[in-house]
């Protein structure tokens, strides 16, 4: 029975790592579209990581998984996904330098 939950964990893992990663490339072109000023794909890019971010930490609360030590990793990369996103829309960094 403990190899099977492991198992189980471990594909939960491997499909929340898939995740992280399609997430941080998504925060990416967020930063790539705010820096080039393309204000429509800057706010669906930012939407994107942020609701993606916070389905995932609702998705791990639902599990249990919110609370163990060993999806702490999981947590952390979510929500400073978050913030991150939210920081840059906040002080409008990235900007294209103001012309004179």
């Amino acid at each position: 029975m403990a190899r099977r939950s492991r198992n189980r964990y471990r594909e939960m893992e491997s499909m929340m790592t898939k995740i992280i990663l399609a997430d941080v490339l998504v925060f990416i072109l967020y930063l790539v579209c705010a820096g080039l000023s393309w204000n429509v794909l800057k706010v669906i890019t930012a939407i994107i990581a942020i609701f993606g971010s916070l389905l995932c930490v609702g998705w791990l609360y639902l599990t249990g998984e919110i609370a163990r030590r060993r999806s702490l990793w999981m947590v952390t990369v979510f929500v400073c996904i978050v913030i991150c996103v939210a920081v840059s829309l906040l002080l409008g960094y990235p900007c294209p330098a103001p012309t004179a």
